[in-house]
């Protein structure tokens, strides 16, 4: 899909990788609409692509529909629809308790994408074209050992987006699952890493992931990918699970 005139919402679009997603979208001539939970990062970003934007939470189906109206009474009938706000949490190994982080991760990674997925739906098969857009995470076709919520959430994203596709890609729906690994966000930066850490030098910056993604969805692949190690878990997984799950637990094996 080529974005010029299309309309675009981004979700977690005042900061990080959705901020870039925005200025990049609108560079190749989307009309973007910014959401997220900060309103000060909202009317910044949307001031800065000349844009609208509406603060708020959107693991509330009412507040997605609100989202979509915006777009519709500014610009008209939504084309894309990138479900990519997040949340990652801290660190916590072997953790399994109610933290919060269970209903957090499930209204937000999952919830939220099948909240819009319900508003923008109708209008797109109707006109048998349009595109939902997901960010999930490479733990989604790994693990990240150290938060177990983030994981099966994120899994659970990018399994919705399979579901999706599936559904609705026979008429006209294009749909795609961006699973990135590290990025110089500040949900990275959050884990309070020690300078030096090797995950600090392969993280990618915003800047990058939204070309990435652009070329993605010019391509309408449904996997997007910023490395091989998705890939490359899949295929472990393919050839010799039982394998990958111990290679996966112990590392220096």
């Amino acid at each position: 899909m080529e974005l010029d005139g299309k309309v675009v919402v981004v979700t977690g679009s005042g900061h990080g990788i959705g901020a870039a997603f925005a200025r990049r979208f609108t560079s190749e001539g989307a009309k973007v609409v910014v959401t997220d939970q900060d309103a000060t990062a909202v009317t910044a970003v949307a001031a800065e692509i000349g844009s609208v934007g509406l603060a708020c939470d959107i693991t509330v189906e009412e507040n997605v529909h609100n989202v979509a109206e915006l777009a519709r009474s500014t610009y008209g009938e939504i084309d894309v629809w990138y479900s990519n706000a997040g949340f990652s949490g801290p660190r916590q190994p072997g953790e399994l308790s109610d933290n919060g982080l269970w209903d957090l991760g499930w209204n937000l990674h999952v919830m939220s994408h099948v909240y819009a997925a319900r508003e923008v739906l109708p209008s797109m098969l109707e006109r048998g074209d349009g595109y939902l857009l997901q960010t999930s995470s490479v733990t989604a076709v790994t693990t990240q050992i150290e938060k177990a919520s983030y994981t099966v959430t994120k899994a659970a994203a990018l399994s919705l987006a399979e579901w999706l596709a599936v559904n609705y890609r026979p008429k006209g729906i294009k749909v795609s699952c961006f699973c990135p690994g590290p990025m110089l966000t500040q949900m990275l930066l959050s884990n309070n890493f020690p300078e030096g850490h090797p995950v600090l030098s392969m993280a990618l910056r915003p800047e990058e992931v939204a070309e990435l993604v652009l070329r993605g969805i010019g391509a309408e692949r449904f996997l997007i990918v910023d490395s091989d190690s998705a890939l490359g878990a899949l295929r472990a997984k393919a050839d010799d699970y039982d394998a990958w799950v111990d290679a996966t637990a112990h590392p220096s094996l």
